[in-house]
């Protein structure tokens, strides 16, 4: 990503007054109607993408609108467009990358904001996994809906990941509909793993017991499976499985991310639970199960357990001089 100097994220494009927005627009000019359909269009395919060249966007809005607007015309208003404060941004490659090669309008690009300031980059990553992978459109009605940044489809999954929320932990309708908001962004747009939705669900109140936190493990794996995402292009995990070879559907290797591995580090995950609910998790494929555990015992190997001394506290908790108690 393209830094200043102080490591700060560039601000660009600058941001035009209403007035200068408007006068600019009625050169174009285009009804009210056709200039907040394209604004919609716009903030949808960035909320399901996370990135699309205006390219693509085109021929989109073009297939599903016969005659709203001409290419120039819809060029010229993502040039204009650009410079209004929205939830997406519309940005050149030389803008967001140090090595960005200058680019025409075609392959400017639509863009989440959520994804400009990720401290991890999530940009860049996005683009790479999207490498390769066709684009998901469904019919201008449903594509639409993704002009709300919290909009799910209605599947069995989220279905039953709602009611384990507001059932079985108990959350008000407030809290749960706050959590599994938080939950569907970081599955759809950052890449969310378990540890994360469990950082967001015990933020919303909910204590988890060692069966509640299995089934949730099993419950939070399906929603994902099933949850369109950014990094697929609007598809499914469950759906880029089943469009891949047989050979190339199940990894060669599986490793835990950082908050996971730090979590069992510091002690506030337990290995043998999270060992538990691999065991009994749902997987698309079992052949899974086995580079999980694998995972796990290089995760718990990883952690460094410190030297206790003879006559230290026992570290069991006993209250006993190590030596008096485990150390015998």
């Amino acid at each position: 990503m393209k830094k200043n100097t102080d490591d700060t994220y560039i601000d660009i494009p600058e941001t035009y007054s209403r007035r200068k927005l408007n006068a600019m627009y009625r050169e174009i000019p285009l009804k009210d109607t056709t200039s907040r359909l394209l604004r919609k269009y716009f903030n949808a395919m960035a909320n399901l993408y996370g990135v699309i060249p205006l390219r693509k966007a085109w021929e989109i809005v073009s297939d599903q609108n016969t005659d709203l607007v001409s290419k120039e015309e819809f060029f010229t208003f993502a040039e204009i467009a650009r410079h209004e404060c929205e939830d997406y941004c519309i940005m050149k490659d030389d803008e967001l990358y140090l090595d960005g090669k200058p680019t025409g309008r075609l392959d400017w690009k639509i863009i989440d904001i959520s994804l400009l300031y990720d401290e991890d980059d999530a940009l860049h990553e996005v683009e790479v996994c999207q490498q390769g992978k066709d684009y998901f459109i469904p019919p201008k009605a449903e594509l639409l809906r993704y002009n709300d940044s919290a909009y799910c489809e209605s599947t069995p999954q989220s279905n039953r990941m709602w009611i384990f929320l507001s059932k079985t932990l108990r959350l008000d309708e407030r809290k749960a509909g706050i959590a599994f908001e938080d939950i569907l962004l970081y599955t759809r747009c950052l890449n969310g793993g378990l540890q994360k939705a469990v950082d967001i669900v015990e933020r919303a109140g909910a204590v988890f017991n060692d069966k509640t936190l299995s089934e949730f493990a099993s419950i939070h794996q399906d929603f994902n499976n099933n949850t369109r995402m950014q990094h697929n292009r609007g598809y499914t995990p469950n759906e880029i499985n089943a469009m891949s070879k047989p050979e190339d559907r199940i990894p060669k290797s599986f490793s835990f991310g950082p908050n996971i591995r730090k979590s069992l580090a510091d002690g506030t995950m337990d290995a043998r639970e999270l060992r538990q609910s691999i065991l009994t998790m749902e997987l698309p494929d079992k052949r899974l199960r086995p580079l999980m555990l694998q995972a796990l015992e290089e995760a718990e190997s990883a952690v460094k357990i410190p030297k206790v001394g003879r006559n230290d506290p026992c570290p069991c908790g006993s209250g006993k001089k190590y030596k008096k108690c485990c150390g015998r």
